[in-house]
């Protein structure tokens, strides 16, 4: 679902950006048009930036769930091993 968020995010920038450039050529002396074609510039940075982010908040949360059940997966073979040994020697 994120990917087609990014996606319809990429071709509708994309759509501004190629209109704006259009009517920079057209109209170059246009300061609104400069203006517009760099808030577009520092909106295509800040979400990159966003997407970076929480790209890489996704995988540390992978990796935390990871690590959380490869320790509950030791803990409960330590368990089993310490009950086979109370067993055995009838702690």
């Amino acid at each position: 679902m994120q990917n087609l968020k990014e996606m319809e995010y990429y071709g509708n920038f994309n759509l501004v950006g190629e209109v704006l450039l259009k009517l920079k050529k057209k109209y170059p002396n246009n300061e609104t048009l400069k203006d517009a074609i760099s808030a577009m510039t520092h909106i295509g940075f800040f979400v990159t930036e966003m997407m970076q982010a929480q790209y890489y908040y996704e995988k540390s949360l992978e990796s935390y769930r990871a690590d959380k059940l490869r320790a509950i997966e030791r803990a409960r073979r330590v368990e089993e091993e310490m009950k086979k040994l109370e067993n055995k020697w009838k702690i």
